[in-house]
């Protein structure tokens, strides 16, 4: 083989699998802001410590992506007692100049973001939540993050072990804002009783965005101690596996708990006929990465524990 072959040999790989890593990094959810207002302080969330532990994860009622149900041991962690509410995020985006997200029409309509301080912030990406994470961490010190799905399951179940709700196994009416039209919206945190635990709107109100990238099949292979889900560079590698393709793979993250158009489980249709993501603690679906946003999604903070590799 030639010099100049033996050069092409080599380079032409490298070069393939530069071209392949960087399409995965931007593929990646940007998680950056620019601080324009050093002089802003963030509205600390009230947290709840989950001591650690074991609990059994995953949703015997639910589709194959929620099985197998295995015992998960989680370490100590803590999480928002309520879902991040419109005045927290919007101290974010004074300080950072981050645009205010649009109204939902659907889901309060005019003024929403300014004029209901207190209702969940909805309309904003995976990435601006995470950002706003790292701006709180940044801001105070302290390690805050997007829950992983393993720490939000624990935390929703509020120590009843297997259940179906976080109150229990029963359909009990009145404890979650549930059920209910496009244009209904979600109401004020802690509008609902907080389950055993002392968090609030762990089923219903808005849905919830956490850390870890959706796979179909993740369940069954998963650590059995504060597993963590794909990395994002193994969830787009396997958009290369010709078995078992997932079009899903490598660009989507994963949503908990249902909105207040949740239904009780996946057999059920919400009242505008269509299938949502029912108010069950095991129950997963998926969001679609930056810039996706909705008029019913939001999330929580979580703080501490094991979340990161």
């Amino acid at each position: 083989m030639s010099g100049r072959r033996k050069v092409l040999a080599v380079v032409v790989p490298l070069g393939a699998v530069a071209v392949l890593a960087a399409l995965v990094f931007v593929k990646q959810n940007p998680i950056t802001y620019t601080e324009v207002r050093p002089d802003i302080v963030p509205i600390e969330p009230e947290l709840v410590e989950i001591p650690a532990g074991s609990f059994l994860m995953g949703n015997p009622w639910g589709t194959p992506e929620e099985r197998p149900v295995r015992e998960v041991h989680m370490s100590t962690y803590r999480i928002g007692k309520y879902e991040v509410t419109n005045e927290e995020y919007r101290r974010f985006c004074d300080a950072t100049g981050r645009p205010y997200p649009l109204d939902p029409e659907e889901a309060g309509g005019k003024d929403y973001f300014i004029s209901k301080p207190r209702h969940p912030v909805v309309m904003i990406s995976w990435s601006d939540m995470a950002a706003y994470c790292r701006w709180l961490s940044d801001k105070t010190g302290k390690d805050y993050h997007l829950p992983t799905e393993a720490q939000w399951e624990k935390a929703a179940r509020g120590g009843l072990d297997g259940k179906r709700y976080p109150w229990g196994d029963e359909r009990v009416e009145g404890m979650a804002r549930m059920m209910l039209d496009y244009y209904d919206g979600p109401v004020e945190v802690g509008s609902f009783p907080p389950n055993d635990y002392g968090l609030y709107d762990m089923a219903g109100n808005v849905n919830e965005v956490v850390a870890d990238w959706y796979e179909e099949g993740s369940y069954a292979k998963a650590s059995g101690k504060d597993p963590l889900g794909p990395t994002g560079l193994e969830a787009y590698l396997g958009l290369a596996s010709v078995v078992g393709r997932s079009r899903l793979k490598g660009r989507c993250h994963i949503v908990r708990g249902g909105s207040w158009r949740a239904p009780w489980d996946w057999q059920t249709k919400g009242p505008h006929g269509m299938f949502e993501t029912p108010v069950e603690c095991g129950a997963r679906e998926y969001l679609y990465q930056h810039p996706y946003t909705h008029f019913d999604l939001g999330f929580r903070v979580a703080e501490g524990g094991v979340w990161r590799r």
